[in-house]
């Protein structure tokens, strides 16, 4: 198997080629799209039977011959269904596009058609992705009913409609009067104004009127061309016919206006629901530009941007928005200043900067522009109004959005600071009272022992210096807390693990809670198999201190302190139970985060400790959580994956 052939069977472009001249344009496209998304590409031709022209099997040659010279690998298919067998070949020859062509010339849209090839291939070749390719490179409008309808809607054109009707039907008047009579021709030409008012406005259905029906009477009332009517049923019919032609045609107009309308406002609604649904679903300002910049586009079919001022409050930079993200163009940029600063329309069919190919309008919160919304796709300045009062209502809903965000975000610093101010309260009182009640009892200490009197006494003098120690070892606990607490939020708080037995970790636990527990049985209760545990011991004896303080000071007096290690999901798992109330229901929606203090919590500590804790877990890997069991209160402590060596 060939390298060539191991390509196409993960992934190739597939392109089908005829006799048509637009099959060369094909194979580049497709040639340069492999190139892009560097897989292989194959060339297919279906051979229906049909035995074609002689300058048709030259253009297919060349066609083919120009597959091969651009490197496709090129099948002819024979089968009666070309549609069929092109999208079948793709398949087999795992294509993950196929590329095809289809005509851009304009088509009778009125008239009922039958589906062309491209149409098919749309709509059976669900497994493909399927590109179009047009002859042309601007496909022409369509010869639709609403294209004559959007093509006429332009005041200038309806006034040459007008012209072009009045001589064509007059002509035909003129040639059929004299078989079919002179009463025929007030019908021809009402069937006229009939046809007009469906293309044109109330002003032009006037002048029709007004101009067929002197034309009647000029050209075909006896005696002609003069404006005398000498019979009193052509005065009837005359005045009949210019009666009806003008109601009629202010009639039909009117229907067709209100018909504009409501398709106006139906569209201008649909606009808004969807900016509505847009703004609600997103958080930020960012995302919120971003929507309205693709809605738009969506919408005008064309390039649209959505620019949004400085919030120097919120430190935040001005913007500019497309529908594919943040985009950089200084042009729109400057365009969108002066749109926001004169709080007018700028930019394309406008006095202000006109050279602009987009139109900005401004979208004002108030008495005051916060953005500004730039599309593209108005060809026509008729077109201009109504797209304006549409970028308007949407720049409102875009403006309150904005503003809204901005008052939330300012709410949320104005949250913030008072709750760093309030940080700040407690951790000054905490600090000052934790400070200060150590460094008082070691200042008193020093000072009575600058008595001669005391120093001699030797009992005196050792209890002096025992409580200056005991001050001290509280002061550098309260510092290292702090310089722990920096270090764990940090990032920095570095592991020496080693191998820890379970009852090296009891005992570095004992000796230093057993000196400050005096009131409170302590059980202790280790795994009965050997074993050891990859650990920071210092950092885990700290850990279960921390908590054994805890539990004691918030256990019932004289109540049981348990203390359990054991092995859970291959790791180490330390379990402090205690017999008191537990943290309070306010407690436990942040037990162990630093500062916080609740009501029922008792005096004294700065509220680091269980926030060490916690930082001490996360860096093992693990992780800390307290609940309530029976009579117990249980803070668990789960580091996973740390079993060194486990023997039986």
């Amino acid at each position: 198997m060939s390298e060539a052939d191991t390509t196409h069977k993960k992934k190739c472009v597939a392109v089908g080629i005829s006799s048509a001249p637009n099959s060369s344009r094909l194979l580049h496209w497709a040639h340069q799209m492999a190139q892009s998304l560097n897989v292989g590409w194959i060339a297919i031709h279906v051979d229906t039977g049909i035995i074609p022209q002689r300058a048709d099997k030259e253009q297919l040659d060349a066609n083919l011959e120009l597959a091969r010279s651009l490197g496709a690998q090129v099948f002819v298919v024979v089968g009666a269904d070309s549609v069929q067998c092109l999208v079948t070949a793709a398949i087999e020859h795992n294509a993950s596009m196929l590329v095809i062509g289809r005509s851009g010339l304009s088509r009778l849209g009125m008239l009922p058609r039958r589906a062309t090839i491209s149409d098919r291939i749309l709509r059976e070749a669900s497994p493909l992705d399927v590109v179009v390719i047009s002859d042309f490179k601007k496909v022409r409008h369509d010869f639709t009913f609403s294209f004559l309808r959007r093509y006429f809607r332009v005041p200038v054109h309806q006034y040459l409609l007008l012209i072009i009707v009045f001589i064509a039907v007059t002509a035909l008047c003129t040639l059929l009067a004299p078989v079919l009579g002179n009463r025929c021709v007030p019908l021809i030409y009402l069937t006229a104004v009939l046809l007009l008012s469906l293309v044109s406005g109330p002003a032009p259905i006037a002048i029709f009127a007004v101009i067929s029906s002197l034309a009647y009477n000029f050209l075909f009332i006896p005696p002609r061309f003069t404006l005398a009517i000498a019979s009193p049923e052509d005065i009837l019919l005359w005045g009949l016919y210019f009666l009806v032609a003008a109601v009629t045609g202010f009639l039909s107009a009117g229907l067709r206006t209100r018909e504009r309308l409501l398709a106006k406002r139906d569209r201008t609604a649909t606009v808004l629901l969807a900016a509505a649904d847009c703004l609600a679903k997103v958080n930020s300002i960012q995302e919120a530009g971003l929507a309205i910049a693709d809605l738009v586009e969506k919408h005008t079919k064309a390039e649209a941007v959505v620019y949004v001022t400085p919030d120097t409050k919120n430190k935040h930079e001005e913007a500019l928005y497309s529908a594919q993200g943040l985009t950089q163009n200084d042009t729109y940029m400057d365009v969108a200043r002066v749109c926001v600063a004169s709080g007018k329309t700028c930019g394309h069919y406008s006095s202000v900067r006109p050279e602009s190919k987009l139109r900005f309008i401004p979208a004002c919160s108030g008495e005051h522009a916060v953005a500004a919304i730039g599309f593209d796709g108005v060809s026509k300045k008729s077109q201009v109004e109504e797209e304006d009062e549409l970028f308007a209502a949407l720049g409102r809903n875009l403006a309150l959005f904005i503003e809204r965000s901005r008052s939330e975000e300012d709410s949320r610093h104005a949250a913030l600071e008072l709750e760093s101010e309030r940080l700040a309260k407690v951790l000054f009182d905490s600090v000052s009272h934790e400070l200060k009640t150590p460094l008082t009892a070691i200042t008193g200490s020093l000072s009575v022992l600058v008595d001669k009197e005391i120093v001699l006494d030797s009992n005196a003098k050792e209890e002096l210096l025992e409580c200056a120690l005991v001050a001290t070892k509280e002061l550098s606990k309260t510092v290292e807390d702090f310089l722990s607490i920096g270090r764990i939020e940090a990032g920095a708080l570095s592991l020496k693990r080693e191998p820890v037995e379970p009852s090296d970790i009891v005992q570095m636990v004992t000796n230093t809670f057993s000196q400050k527990n005096t009131s409170h049985p302590f059980k202790v209760s280790t795994p009965h198999m050997q074993m050891s545990f990859n650990i920071d011991a210092v950092l885990v004896s700290r850990l279960i201190v921390n908590l054994l303080e805890n539990a004691s000071k918030y256990s019932i007096p004289e109540g049981t302190i348990e203390l359990q290690i054991a092995t859970k999901e291959a790791g180490l798992s330390i379990i402090v139970k205690d017999e008191g109330p537990g943290f309070s229901p306010q407690r436990m929606n942040a037990p162990f985060t630093k500062f916080h203090k609740v009501e029922g919590d008792k005096p004294g500590g700065i509220g680091l400790g269980l926030a060490i804790c916690n930082g001490i877990a996360i860096a093992h890997g693990g992780r800390i959580q307290a609940y309530h069991e029976d009579k117990f209160f249980i803070v668990e402590v789960i580091l996973p994956n740390c079993v060194e060596d486990l023997q039986l």
